[in-house]
């Protein structure tokens, strides 16, 4: 009995490993950007430009750790993975399947659309972004358009997540020319 108990742990182990080598790995605690909040609200141009180069200073660190968004299905196999292999192993997991970053990640991807779209309402101007031809407010436009369809479940939401997450990779601000006129 003591064999087989030794025997289904090696495996779990082993599974445990595959998986957790996989996954997100965070090198260090990443905060779980906020909402905006009233205060937020009373910005101005150059303080919601500020607020998103930090929000988006956050994603960046969560992308370069590995983080990515996980769709419903992915979270609902994590889910069961959780649940079946704590009973395997006869107590909680020592290193349980987490969600590779997308509850950071989503959240920083909300607060920097938000900042957008306070952008957007206060009139404040444009800047550019790594997108040939797209500024941050049109880069807006095309966040919206992906949001309508993952709201709607319209699209496969794997395909609408990479769709938002290529648009938010363009963001980083690109600074202004210079001329180099005399």
């Amino acid at each position: 009995m003591g064999s087989l108990r030794v025997l289904k742990l090696t495996a779990v182990m082993t599974i445990g490993l595959l998986l957790g080598a996989c996954t997100y790995q965070q090198s260090l605690r990443h905060p779980k950007l906020p909402p905006l909040v009233p205060i937020d609200r009373t910005m101005d141009c150059r303080q919601i430009d500020l607020a998103i180069d930090r929000a988006d200073t956050v994603r960046w660190l969560i992308r370069d750790d590995g983080g990515s968004l996980e769709t419903s299905g992915h979270k609902a196999a994590r889910y069961a993975g959780n649940a079946i292999l704590t009973p395997i192993i006869g107590g909680p997991l020592p290193m349980y399947i987490d969600d590779g970053g997308h509850t950071v990640l989503s959240a920083a991807d909300e607060r920097i659309r938000e900042l957008l779209l306070l952008k957007r309402n206060r009139g404040c101007p444009p800047r550019a972004t790594t997108l040939p031809g797209t500024d941050d407010l049109a880069l807006l436009v095309e966040l919206e358009v992906v949001r309508v369809q993952l709201d709607a479940g319209h699209g496969e939401q794997g395909e609408l997540f990479r769709q938002r997450t290529k648009l938010l990779d363009g963001l980083r601000v690109v600074p202004p020319s210079r001329s180099t006129s005399p």
